[in-house]
């Protein structure tokens, strides 16, 4: 529409809920925005997307393709790196250094990649995919504290990582795959057989590993079988020894399915409006609807997009929440606490 101003806006918020500070940028054509947050005293702040047909400018010079920006503690950029073709997830670490999963591609194929960044964004590693085909989409990742990097998705291969070949029929399925601080694999697992996509991974305290998403087909894990589709949850050992699979409730207008792993050891997933939480040992422990909130017209719906728990406070769920029905809504992004 002429006049219309389009921005990205990227805020940091204080633990409280305060807002410390907000940076807006001209937008134009971004998809698969991401943030992530240092574990580390620096405070340093990611923002990774790509910018697929116009570059973007976040006060450092053109953005193009995959893009992975460093923002200090206060908000200014510090630097920028092209992550690949695309990029769709980002993790960063206590040393203020960063993973990113994203994609290179060629004529003759996308092939995924793993990069990891130090502190002042030199490569330290990378790890690509040779020999992934068609339907591929490694889309989560997640950091442990040791500084193992997790990567969940959907492969279709063959594809040989250190000497270990996953999907060898080239049939597809999901794979967890584990990269210590030096990036080479320490374990694997595959659900082969299985179509559909990866919302989230999640790494604990203990090195518990959850992965959330929706399944197209059959689903087995450590002999639990999910024949009905739709969204799911499972877990692993630090050292990757299979444990549980659920099948989550979702509320309605459900745009995906994430957990997270909290420090005490349950795992929750949100799907749709509804957060499910389960103990260390897979019993549910209950689940919350979470409520619209400034609802105008009467008629609101809202979806979760992500999950994050947070040592000592709970888990922040962000998302979207439409207020209006049929042509005449208005959407607006949220970002909750949420005490279990």
């Amino acid at each position: 529409m002429d006049g219309e101003r389009r921005v990205l806006t990227l805020a940091r918020y204080a633990a409280d809920g305060t807002r410390a500070w907000a940076k807006e940028f001209e937008r134009n054509r971004l998809s698969d925005l991401r943030v992530a947050g240092s574990t580390g005293a620096d405070g340093a702040v990611f923002l990774s997307g790509n910018a697929f047909l116009y570059p973007a400018d976040f006060g450092l010079g053109e953005a193009q393709d995959g893009f992975l920006v460093k923002f200090s503690a206060d908000g200014a950029p510090e630097w920028q790196r092209r992550a690949g073709q695309k990029v769709y997830a980002v993790v960063a670490d206590a040393a203020g250094g960063v993973v990113a999963l994203g994609e290179e591609w060629t004529t003759e194929a996308h092939t995924p990649q793993l990069v990891r960044y130090a502190a002042d964004g030199a490569v330290r590693w990378t790890r690509t995919f040779d020999g992934a085909a068609e339907g591929t989409l490694l889309s989560a990742v997640a950091l442990s504290a040791t500084g193992t990097s997790v990567v969940a998705g959907r492969l279709v291969g063959p594809v040989t990582l250190d000497g270990r070949t996953f999907d060898a029929e080239g049939t597809g399925g999901f794979v967890v795959l584990a990269f210590n601080a030096d990036g080479a694999l320490t374990w694997g697992r595959e659900v082969p057989g299985v179509n559909g996509r990866v919302g989230s991974v999640s790494v604990g305290a203990d090195g518990t590993v959850a992965v959330a998403g929706e399944a197209v087909g059959l689903l087995v894990w450590n002999g639990t079988t999910l024949d009905e589709g739709g969204p799911f949850v499972l877990t692993a050992t630090a050292d990757g020894q299979e444990q549980w699979a659920k099948q989550p409730t979702c509320g309605s207008a459900s745009v995906g399915t994430v957990a997270a792993v909290e420090s005490t050891g349950p795992v929750a997933v949100a799907c749709g409006n509804t957060l499910t939480r389960y103990a260390a040992d897979g019993a549910l422990l209950g689940a919350n609807t979470l409520a619209p909130e400034s609802c105008t017209s009467g008629t609101c719906s809202l979806a979760t997009t992500t999950l994050v728990a947070v040592p000592g406070a709970g888990l922040v769920v962000s998302g979207w929440q439409r207020d209006g029905a049929g042509a005449a809504w208005n959407q607006d992004a949220f970002l909750r606490l949420v005490t279990p």
